[in-house]
């Protein structure tokens, strides 16, 4: 089986979707999680979903950072993923573009397919001209770098009675 964006994507819409859901959670709130604690629960999803094909916190490089070395996430089968989490309380600039600069730099210094996952809990979704914010690079530093497109998969909540999910997803190329 050949992984893909697509694949990863799909992955993602089913956690997302499992970790909003009452049958699933149960008591654990799970939808009120932050990244960190989220992280080693997605880590084991994606091995149980994808088997030997993911590399959890791999070496990736970072312009910018004082070694110039930083980690991915994961690379699931090539793809090479990066997650951020925006908590029901927490503030809209979370899963913003100048917040998660850095992850944004590592990607687009991957050699290969790219993907930023962010799961939104909130009740304040962004709209897609918002997600557009991330067609602005961040400076890489001095020098000609090389940079390669990357993809974003927003998930949010579309309504809260019944609960429903939707993704929106976007590819940013190097102008």
């Amino acid at each position: 089986m050949s992984i893909g964006i697509g694949t990863v994507v799909e992955a993602f819409d089913l956690l997302y979707a499992s970790l909003l859901s009452k049958g699933f959670s149960k008591s654990l709130s799970l939808h009120e999680w932050g990244e960190r604690d989220l992280l080693p629960l997605v880590r084991t999803y994606l091995l149980g979903y994808f088997g030997e094909s993911l590399v959890p916190e791999a070496r990736a490089t970072l312009p910018g950072s004082l070694s110039g070395n930083g980690r991915l996430d994961f690379i699931v089968g090539g793809v090479a993923v990066e997650f951020a989490v925006r908590k029901p309380t927490a503030a809209k600039s979370n899963l913003s573009a100048s917040v998660n600069s850095s992850e944004v730099k590592k990607l687009m210094k991957y050699d290969g397919h790219a993907l930023l996952v962010l799961f939104d809990f909130s009740k304040s979704p962004y709209t897609s001209e918002q997600i557009e914010a991330f067609r602005d690079w961040p400076s890489l530093g001095k020098g000609n770098h090389q940079k390669s497109p990357f993809n974003v998969a927003y998930f949010f909540i579309k309504s809260r009675r019944p609960i429903t999910t939707d993704v929106i997803t976007k590819n940013i190329r190097v102008r």
